[in-house]
């Protein structure tokens, strides 16, 4: 049919029809084991599109954004796509003209699609000749969404769902872009010009939640959920303009985070067998107000199920094959037709329904591609009722599986946390619970393996990064609040399953920095909650990860020191945290008895002394010195066996090699 179609024979027009049918039910499916025949396909349509001056240009915009949705898994192609360029050329001939509002909203859909397909890079040289086209989406997409968010009142503005989508998509990929993609060949004024533009588009996009936000009945729909995805985006990477605004924001972002953490295994399992039942009730079990009466004992117990049921699962990950859904790859694609906030969209089986509207969808022409796009939303999902002003508490359950909102904002609480407004107005606001509940939820994901190890992994770092911020900056927060201990909790009982895993180094790091931070803070208290065997767990898991980061580098004129094998490669992610953990563990070894024991147990004492007596004095920082001297200082001074072996491995030594008295009065105590 794609062949009919590129030659123009006999029939060409029908066999456009069933193609698009095709694709409205099964999406990228449609093109398993033809991907070649696809790029053919629509290598045709884009120099149609390049070349046609007429109205049909328009119609051929949501053509390609139809297909563009469903485009084949094959990202491993190193060959560029031949459409590509057509398709830029078309669309440029588009922004450049003068058009109205509905012809600009196709154009910018298909820029959006582009860049989810393609990449940002796609609009930006060789595609094209200059930056201009790159600058000018921008600006047109900044302005669209103030003339949405601005200018219309809320009811306005939920119609105009496509149009927004498809802007957000384009201004995250620009932010993502411009703060870790290689430097723009833009001058001064064309920087100032773009910020200034993004700056009025976040302006706008603020201004609408602070609508929605004290209006008397919070409109949970997607364009609300999108909206505030895109604002995460701009979040986690300008602090510094509309500074007041986003503080004035805070409690709504966090009564938002708190509406969208997914339910439990437990309560999903429990929904399910309500619905075989019969109810159309199901349970929401997960309100933070539950969860928060839940005892520390009853946390125990799940933790330890949870970790259990895991060792068979997640322990030699390293090893294992990576488990991803088959649509993983095509879910960005897919939700350029209907729903940009849409990250872990997962296809349903077809109903009944869904392939009576397939059918009535034989004869489609680009003047029903609308009807087509919904007949891919209903394949896709059945999200008819995103759409709708207001969810029920049914669809913000079914939601929930679908939005992760707080995955979004995350990093940008993580700057927030670190400055004494926005995080005093963050714990005011319940944020504390809502992260506590949202840690184990991912960390849920991350054992039971429902989730990208990766992407679930970097959700947990970013977590340990804010709790970090809390208990470095306003220690006197970790005895005050449940929370701390509910995380620590998690931590000790958690972290053999990452221990010493190739793939989870930079999380094991923040695991052991995180939980001596805590440890060290509850010390009085832990044995409450925490069995001895747990804390004896975490520390030697502590030791591994502390011990091996360093080495001694035979060379030559020398022995140095040097970073391990195995941290070599994030060692500029983990360095940080490791000098944070040496120094809390030094101060851990005084409040935890058992300590000295498994630091003389593990070896580290011994090989320790024998790579500083290695290397050369010069070779070791001086940051590094002292975590060493803090060591060993706290272990001599506390443990007559320790102390011991130190003096026999050249104790004295070692105490003119740091230039420490306090090491010296230990060895001599």
């Amino acid at each position: 049919m794609c062949e009919a179609v590129v030659t123009q024979s006999y029939g060409s027009s029908k066999a456009q029809d069933v193609i698009c049918t095709m694709v409205s039910c099964f999406g990228s499916e449609t093109w398993d084991n033809c991907a070649p025949s696809y790029h053919r396909y629509l290598s045709f349509l884009a120099k149609q599109f390049m070349e046609d001056e007429t109205i049909t240009k328009f119609e051929m915009c949501k053509t390609l954004v139809f297909l563009l949705s469903a485009a084949p898994n094959d990202k491993d192609e190193i060959i560029e796509p031949p459409w590509i360029r057509p398709i830029v050329k078309g669309l440029e001939n588009i922004l450049r003209s003068k058009i109205g509002s509905d012809h600009r909203e196709l154009a910018l859909r298909l820029a959006s699609a582009m860049i989810l397909v393609c990449g940002i890079y796609s609009m930006q040289p060789p595609y094209t000749t200059d930056f201009k086209l790159f600058l000018l989406t921008t600006h047109l997409c900044c302005v669209e969404v103030r003339m949405v968010l601005e200018d219309q009142d809320l009811a306005q503005a939920n119609n105009k769902g496509r149009l927004l989508s498809s802007c957000y998509t384009f201004l995250e990929s620009v932010i993502n872009h411009l703060t870790s993609g290689p430097p723009l060949d833009l001058d001064d004024r064309q920087v100032m010009q773009l910020h200034s533009a993004m700056v009025g588009a976040f302006g706008a996009v603020i201004h609408y939640l602070k609508r929605i936000s004290v209006s008397t009945e919070v409109q949970w729909n997607s364009i609300m959920l999108a909206t505030v995805r895109v604002l995460g985006a701009w979040l986690a990477e300008e602090t510094s303009a509309l500074r007041e605004e986003i503080y004035d924001l805070i409690p709504f972002l966090v009564q938002v985070s708190k509406m969208c953490i997914p339910p439990s295994r437990e309560t999903q399992e429990i929904n399910k067998k309500t619905l075989e039942n019969g109810s159309t009730e199901p349970v929401i079990a997960d309100k933070l107000t539950q969860e928060s009466s839940i005892d520390d004992s009853k946390k125990v117990i799940d933790l330890e199920t949870c970790c259990s049921e895991s060792k068979l699962i997640v322990t030699n990950l390293n090893g294992a094959t990576e488990e991803t859904s088959s649509n993983n790859a095509d879910i960005v694609k897919e939700s350029v037709i209907e729903n940009h906030l849409d990250g872990t969209r997962e296809q349903t089986t077809e109903t009944n329904h869904n392939e009576t509207e397939c059918k009535k969808a034989k004869t489609v022409t680009f003047e029903k591609l609308e009807k087509a796009e919904k007949c891919v939303d209903a394949k896709m999902g059945s999200d008819a009722h995103l759409e709708k002003d207001v969810l029920t508490e049914d669809e913000l359950q079914e939601l929930h599986l679908k939005v992760d909102i707080l995955h979004y904002l995350l990093p940008g609480w993580c700057h927030l946390t670190a400055e004494e407004e926005p995080r005093r107005l963050l714990l005011g606001s319940g944020a504390l619970g809502v992260l506590d509940l949202y840690m184990w939820r991912q960390w849920e994901r991350l054992v039971d393996r429902t989730a990208s190890p990766g992407q679930t992994s970097s959700c947990l770092m970013v977590l340990c990064n804010i709790f970090l911020n809390l208990v470095i900056v306003d220690p006197g927060l970790v005895t005050e609040n449940k929370e701390f201990s509910h995380i620590l909790l998690l931590v000790v009982k958690g972290i053999h399953i990452i221990d010493y895993d190739s793939d989870f180094i930079v999380l094991w790091s923040n695991f052991v920095t995180l939980g001596l931070l805590l440890l060290r803070s509850l010390h009085k208290t832990a044995g409450d909650f925490l069995e001895p065997e747990s804390i004896e767990r975490f520390f030697q898991s502590t030791i591994r990860f502390l011990s091996g980061a360093y080495t001694a580098r035979h060379k030559k004129k020398g022995s140095v020191l040097d970073i391990s094998e195995a941290y070599k490669i994030v060692w500029d992610q983990i360095s940080q945290t490791w000098f944070i953990s040496m120094q809390a563990f030094s101060e851990c070894i005084p409040k935890y008895q058992e300590l000295p024991g498994l630091i003389l147990k593990a070896g580290w004492l011994p090989s320790l002394l024998k790579v500083i007596a290695d290397v050369k004095a010069n070779t070791v920082a001086e940051e590094t010195k002292s975590c060493f001297q803090m060591l060993l200082t706290a272990v001599a001074k506390d443990n007559k066996a320790a102390r011991a072996v130190i003096k026999e491995k050249g104790g004295d030594n070692l105490a003119r090699f740091f230039k420490s008295k306090e090491l010296t009065n230990s060895l001599n105590s």
